[in-house]
C-alpha cells in the first residue's frame, strides 16, 4: 500500500504563498508625493499573524503520523489565512493616506491568502483520499 502525500506539497505551497505575503508590498497608494508601498511588515500584529500561518502550515507537514490533527491543523491554517486577508484589507482602508488620497492600487500579493486557503483545502481532501484508503484497506484485513 502506497499512500501518495500530495497533501505535504500543497501545506509547502500555502506556507510560502503565506511567507510572501507576510513580507512582499501588498497595496500601492497613490499620494501627492508619489506612490507609497504598504506591507504587512507596517503592522506587526498582522506581520505576526501571517508569520504564524506560515509556520502552523510548515510544522503540519511533519503531523502525518496524527492524521486527524494534521486535518484539523490544515483548516486553522486555512481560517488564519482568511483572518489575514481581512485584516490586511481593513488595515489598509484605514490608512489616512488612502482616506486623503482614495487611489490605491493592490498589488498581486493581495491573492496570496486565498491562494494557500485553496491549497490548505486541497491538502485537507488528500488527507480524507488517505483516511478512506486506509479504511478500505482495513477492511480487506
Amino acid at each position: 500500500m502506497v499512500i501518495q502525500r500530495w497533501q505535504s506539497v500543497f501545506l509547502l505551497i500555502g506556507a510560502i504563498a503565506m511567507g510572501l505575503f507576510a513580507f512582499l508590498g501588498t497595496v500601492c497608494i497613490g499620494v501627492t508625493d508619489g506612490m507609497v508601498c504598504w506591507h504587512s511588515l507596517d503592522c506587526i500584529p498582522l506581520f505576526i499573524l501571517n508569520c504564524a500561518t506560515a509556520l502552523v502550515a510548515f510544522i503540519d507537514i511533519f503531523l502525518f503520523n496524527n492524521l486527524k490533527m494534521q486535518k484539523r491543523v490544515a483548516m486553522i491554517a486555512a481560517f488564519m489565512s482568511l483572518v489575514s486577508l481581512a485584516l490586511t484589507v481593513a488595515a489598509v482602508m484605514s490608512l489616512d493616506q488612502v482616506v486623503e488620497a482614495g487611489t490605491v492600487a493592490w498589488r498581486w500579493t493581495i491573492g496570496l491568502p486565498v491562494v494557500a486557503v485553496i491549497f490548505f483545502i486541497w491538502a485537507n481532501r488528500r488527507m480524507r483520499a488517505d483516511e478512506r484508503l486506509l479504511k478500505s484497506y482495513d477492511r480487506i484485513r
